[in-house]
């Protein structure tokens, strides 16, 4: 009877431990997703393929819905908007100029998506004018952005039960003659008292299917700033991962829905990439580390031209896309399975 006794006395003291524990540990999950465009050029925007006309057919809420299994049930979503968001600057003849209406900026928080970088080549398509109203638009639907450019400096933070990330974007051809304000947004982070901060990098070479010096140098240079993530964006195909000091440096996730290519059968428009979902994790509210899952995804729906709608993969397709991010990483990768994604190991911060 007595050691009856002892034994659940001992079961409920574990189980008290146990809630004890729990209770100061916390998990965040962030997703990122890669290049987004919510809009096209203006010769393309009002032909029957353009991007504006699969809004008005399938809703707001398009982009992004076959992924919502991801992001509909994070805490946050962060991704790279690759255009302004203007109705009144006169009409541009390039077919690399992007923008959509005003009215587009809904698509954000209509698509689970909380968080954009705007540290890009294309957030100045329009001058001062449409990064002004592009601004304007992310406030009215409360959307969170950074992004150091010579159009202005943001950084963001975002809060949830104490806990604080913190978001910043840099250019390369910004940060080599204003190091300095980048540095000071880091520091308005790290005051501002968030445990972790996110950078968000626009460099490398368009489609090259493997990460170069300028990008190994950035994650250098972020983490030298005191970035816990660093994520990269621009070449519009996945290239692959590195891991240092506790920091995990994706180096590009490729293209999410992006309106600023009609075709993906060329052997530009690649159809694969990446999203990453990481699990951060705080103790008593210090951050402890993360652990990352890739997602395989194929940008559109269908292979013959841009649907603009990415869709998760799975099977050979995606063990083909994993193959390419994993020959471009120097690390090694835990594959993917079917319905898990690929789950990579802890990572534990190093301070």
């Amino acid at each position: 009877m007595m050691k009856k006794l002892i034994l659940l006395v001992l079961t409920a003291l574990l189980a008290s431990l146990a809630l004890c524990a729990a209770a100061g540990e916390q998990v965040i999950t962030l997703t990122v997703l890669g290049d987004t465009l919510f809009g096209s050029n203006d010769p393309v925007s009002t032909r029957d393929y353009a991007f504006q006309r699969y809004i008005e057919q399938y809703g707001a809420d398009y982009p992004y819905r076959e992924l919502q299994r991801l992001i509909g049930n994070d805490d946050i979503t962060l991704v790279n908007l690759e255009n302004v968001f203007n109705d009144d600057a006169p009409a541009s003849k390039s077919r690399y100029v992007f923008r959509g209406p005003v009215s587009y900026a809904a698509l954000l928080p209509a698509n689970s998506i909380e968080a954009v970088n705007l540290a890009n080549n294309h957030i100045g398509d329009y001058g001062q004018e449409g990064y002004d109203s592009t601004i304007a638009a992310l406030k009215e639907h409360n959307v969170l952005f950074s992004g150091c450019t010579e159009h202005g400096n943001h950084y963001a933070v975002w809060e949830k039960d104490g806990i604080k990330i913190g978001f910043v974007g840099v250019l390369p051809m910004y940060y080599k003659d204003h190091a300095k304000e980048v540095s000071d947004c880091f520091d308005a982070l790290r005051q501002a008292g968030c445990q972790v901060i996110v950078a968000s990098v626009h460099a490398g070479m368009e489609y090259r299917a493997t990460h170069g010096d300028m990008q190994v140098r950035y994650g250098r240079i972020l983490r030298s700033l005191g970035a816990h993530l660093v994520i990269g964006h621009h070449p519009h195909v996945p290239q692959g991962v590195d891991v240092t000091r506790g920091v995990t440096h994706l180096y590009s996730l490729g293209n999410g829905a992006f309106g600023g290519n009609t075709g993906v059968d060329e052997k530009l428009h690649n159809i694969t990439g990446i999203a990453a979902q990481f699990a951060l994790h705080f103790k008593d509210g210090v951050y402890q580390g993360h652990q990352m899952t890739i997602w395989p995804i194929h940008i559109s729906g269908t292979q013959s031209h841009n649907n603009y709608q990415p869709v998760l993969v799975d099977g050979e397709d995606a063990r083909k896309v994993m193959a390419r991010v994993q020959k471009d990483s120097r690390i090694k990768l835990n594959p993917y399975v079917d319905g898990q994604g690929a789950v990579q190991d802890f990572v534990p911060w190093q301070p």
